[in-house]
């Protein structure tokens, strides 16, 4: 019999409706899966069990208003959770204990998710590897020697190994889409403005969101339903569209204009990927009405990019600095070392190269529906690596520029979904797909769709992890 913690949310929420299974029940599923794994994988790196299991006691009838119905849900050390400690991953932060939630927290509890605690993030939130001097490094559930992404790696274990349901995280240059990759499974950076959040100290960045991750793309649709709020105190606020509050749901695929690209026109991309993305492209290509090789036009992408991440990072951590020095660490002591030889014309520059990829990209999304890139350069690599320093040969200078087809995208202010499309060398393979502007609700039908294609097919179905051989590795180390 399938352990109720191993079906997605959506079969959970079906059986809390017809009473089959209770919200306590539930929890305490999750927090023995928790237990079982979490010394061998690094996902938690806080716990509220006890708190949870009160709640679920409270939540054994299901109401209307509670959307998430009682289901577990892991969230990120980067948001509050009253009550735990919001490290960030750095050991400046160890003792940092918020007593109220933040917005997106409030948010997700107040749809009647049950937050069982918070997720590991590299420090500060920056890295390749979510490893972090205070709790080590998250492994990856299909090869723990093997990372699960950055920053949100730590939910993406929780999640793909049943310790929770759902996981709420964010993304500015992959965090969501390249853990949901690596890990086999879904995640959406939304369109800015979907999730208000007051969490940004520059509110008038579009790079930060806020967003979800499950095991499909139906349950990151529930939450971020959940999550998606107006903020006076955000200016970027933003009215998703009427379809993110409306069940998930299948949509026609045979009417679509698809553009799909390898690369999004300056992307590294390893061989074997590419090679893996056509040949799995060529699998259901057949489902559109038209497949189109084309990119929106990003311009000079990567200088675009690092020159705006650059100014943020001297907003936010420039005054840390001269309070903690070189205790920062160096990944950020080194973007800050950069970020400060940026002038007055490579900042507007950068912003005016900004707004005209913003406005291709609508333009774009006049011709077509959807674009659909690889969702990863490479595959999981081994933590010691820190980020991969070359591809096929190709030597690469920063720890972001393998990740250039995420961050690529970020730039067009489009929702972007990762779902998963079988495995590649062995490890889980992702789509990336790309939709208009504020179209959230539709991409993620779009992407359910196109999940329930792929359903039971060996090289497009959703890979999972071995918990058997998970737990048993586990218990051989103990």
């Amino acid at each position: 019999m399938t352990d109720v913690v191993d079906l997605c949310g959506e079969e959970q929420r079906r059986l809390r409706s017809t009473g089959q299974l209770g919200a306590r029940e539930l929890i305490v599923a999750s927090i023995k899966r928790s237990e079982a794994l979490n010394p061998h994988l690094t996902a938690w790196v806080a716990t509220r069990f006890d708190e949870a299991l009160g709640e679920a006691r409270d939540m054994e009838e299901p109401t209307g208003a509670a959307v998430l119905w009682g289901l577990p849900v892991a969230i990120k050390d980067l948001n509050d959770v009253a009550g735990l400690p919001t490290t960030y991953g750095s050991p400046l932060f160890a003792d940092n204990k918020p007593a109220e939630d933040d917005d997106v927290t409030a948010a997700v509890r107040a749809s009647g998710g049950i937050a069982l605690g918070k997720t590991n993030v590299p420090e500060h939130g920056f890295g390749a590897t979510t490893t972090s001097p205070l709790f080590g490094a998250s492994g990856n559930p299909f090869d723990p020697g093997l990372c699960a992404g950055a920053s949100t790696g730590g939910c993406a274990v929780a999640v793909a190994t049943g310790m929770a349901t759902y996981a709420s995280g964010s993304d500015f240059a992959g965090s969501l889409r390249t853990p949901a990759a690596f890990c086999g499974i879904a995640g959406i950076r939304p369109s800015n403005g979907v999730v208000g959040t007051r969490r940004r100290s520059m509110a008038w960045s579009s790079f930060d969101v806020e967003g979800p991750m499950a095991r499909t793309a139906a349950d990151c649709k529930r939450l971020l339903a959940a999550m998606s709020r107006a903020d006076r105190g955000d200016p970027l606020t933003a009215r998703p569209d009427a379809a993110l509050l409306q069940p998930p749901q299948t949509v026609p695929l045979n009417g679509l204009r698809v553009a799909v690209s390898e690369d999004i026109g300056f992307a590294p991309m390893c061989r074997a990927y590419r090679d893996a993305f056509l040949e799995k492209l060529g699998q259901f290509e057949r489902l559109f009405a038209s497949v189109t090789h084309a990119t929106p036009d990003l311009g000079d992408a990567e200088r675009t990019f690092m020159t705006l991440r650059g100014v943020g990072f001297v907003a936010d951590f420039g005054p840390m600095e001269a309070e903690f020095g070189e205790r920062l660490g160096p990944v950020v002591l080194d973007e800050l070392s950069r970020a400060r030889g940026l002038g007055a014309e490579q900042i507007g520059a950068a912003m005016k190269a900004h707004t005209t990829v913003y406005r291709g990209a609508i333009d774009f999304f006049d011709t077509y529906d959807l674009l659909i890139t690889p969702a990863a350069s490479v595959p999981p690599f081994p933590h010691d690596d820190v980020y991969p320093s070359q591809i096929d040969g190709d030597a690469l200078e920063g720890y972001l520029i393998w990740e250039a087809i995420a961050w690529g995208i970020t730039l067009t202010q489009c929702p972007a979904v990762v779902i998963p499309c079988g495995r590649a060398l062995g490890l889980p393979f992702g789509l990336q797909l790309v939709g208009p502007h504020l179209r959230d609700g539709w991409l993620l039908d779009v992407a359910h769709t196109l999940e329930t294609a792929f359903s039971g097919d060996t090289d497009l179905g959703q890979p999972r992890p071995d918990i058997a051989g998970l737990i048993l590795s586990a218990n051989t180390e103990t």
